[in-house]
């Protein structure tokens, strides 16, 4: 993908999960709804390696990960798509 002018390369589960989220753009996903629609399983709700593939995925596209505009955690429930302003 390109952000920005430069190319990025997306690992075929980060490129779903961009796509995952963006299907559901101005909704929250809990962790156990993205890794049950990623993953196919029933997971560990205290599993947080979705919470590591969501850092990289930020490191990715956005310019200051730390301050993320596109991919925003809701403290508590999970991880959403911003809608464009």
């Amino acid at each position: 993908m390109t952000v920005n002018g430069r190319r990025e390369v997306l690992t075929h589960f980060e490129f779903e999960l961009l796509a995952l989220l963006a299907r559901a753009q101005g909704r929250v996903l809990s962790r156990d709804q993205i890794m049950d629609a990623l993953k196919g399983e029933d997971l560990d709700s205290f599993d947080r390696s979705i919470d590591v593939h969501v850092s990289r995925l930020r490191a990715k596209l956005e310019r200051d990960p730390k301050k993320p505009r596109f991919i925003k955690t809701v403290r508590g429930v999970g991880y959403v798509l911003a809608r464009p302003e």
